[in-house]
């Protein structure tokens, strides 16, 4: 009896070893077999959602090949103007190389390539090697998209309705501590070197290029060529009677009754821009030809090319509308009336 029953124990207990060492090794088993096989419940480094991308005042999505950038498995393009800016004046890239109008450009890698577009500079040489992909592709392509629904989705809100203009956006609640337009860009997120003390500002808190120039804090260079004599030329801004391709001051009378005129400091933007750049596309050559309003212009027409994208932002009206100095342009010899 008793030898019976020490061999039944003998038994349970082979058993229970058997059960656990089964146990182990599947565990074991699946444990290493889980490792090799990525889990949907935890996202992986393609898929997981992109940290947004704070956007500056200038900046410029390029995202016109679109298609080609998905199949890629690349980021869209964020083109940092200012930063660019800081270092070559207008007429460097437009409008030879590249067109101001939204979407005009054909860019692809090809060309970058090739010593086109981008590629004039970006050789490894003047710039850094473009096929530093991450330098450029970096914006989420679907961010835009994204911010769009979340727009979307907030005005629809019972609380927001009664605040929605009748474009079905919000048109604002009232609340000065919600900053719109150019006031937002300026208190927004800057980067570092858009931060540093010194820098002259605007009311909105975004770079005054022309002070900046002026007080010699930085000189952008008027071309990639060191033998150019445009490479290192001095800020020129004053009208020259002797200067050979300056232009006076246009004064240009306004349809407002309330509104002052404005003047046009011509000699400042030839600086910066190539004639191309304005004539005879945008603005007629013959005074008093260029019929333009500020609707038109809100729609990126006329000084909107620029100006309310990569200059001073379209809501400055006495950067333009001053009677100082409309009633000084009057009164110069250099002042030309349109």
């Amino acid at each position: 009896m008793l030898k019976l029953n020490r061999i039944k124990l003998q038994l349970q207990a082979i058993i229970i070893l058997t059960f656990l060492f089964s146990g182990s090794a599947y565990t074991a088993e699946k444990a290493a077999k889980a490792e090799k096989t990525p889990n949907n419940n935890t996202p992986s480094k393609t898929t997981s959602p992109k940290k947004k991308v704070e956007l500056v005042y200038g900046d410029v999505i390029m995202n016109k090949t679109e298609e080609g950038m998905r199949k890629g498995k690349v980021d869209g393009i964020l083109f940092p103007h200012w930063f660019h800016r800081i270092r070559f004046r207008c007429k460097v890239c437009h409008e030879d190389t590249f067109k101001t109008e939204k979407g005009g450009n054909v860019v692809n890698m090809d060309a970058i390539s090739a010593g086109e577009k981008c590629g004039m500079c970006h050789d490894g040489g003047i710039a850094q090697d473009p096929l530093d992909c991450d330098v450029c592709h970096f914006y989420p392509l679907d961010q835009d998209k994204n911010e769009a629904k979340v727009e979307k989705q907030e005005a629809a809100k019972p609380k927001n309705i009664l605040f929605a203009g009748r474009s079905g956006k919000i048109a604002g609640k009232g609340d000065g501590r919600k900053l719109k337009g150019a006031h937002k860009w300026g208190a927004g997120w800057q980067p570092e070197a858009l931060r540093m003390p010194g820098l002259p500002k605007d009311k909105y808190g975004l770079i005054d290029w022309v002070k900046l120039t002026r007080d010699g804090i930085a000189l952008p260079k008027g071309s990639i060529d060191p033998e150019n004599p445009l490479y290192e030329s001095p800020v020129h801004y004053e009208f020259d009677e002797e200067g050979e391709k300056d232009v006076e001051d246009i004064l240009i009378k306004t349809k407002s009754d309330t509104l002052a005129d404005v003047v046009f400091p011509h000699t400042l933007h030839t600086w910066w821009l190539n004639c191309k750049s304005c004539h005879p596309k945008r603005f007629v050559r013959t005074a008093g030809n260029t019929q333009m309003t500020m609707k038109e212009m809100g729609k990126g027409k006329y000084c909107g090319e620029c100006h309310g994208k990569v200059a001073f932002p379209l809501e400055d009206c006495a950067r333009c509308h001053d009677k100082k100095k409309v009633e000084a342009c009057k009164k110069s010899e250099n002042c030309i009336f349109d």
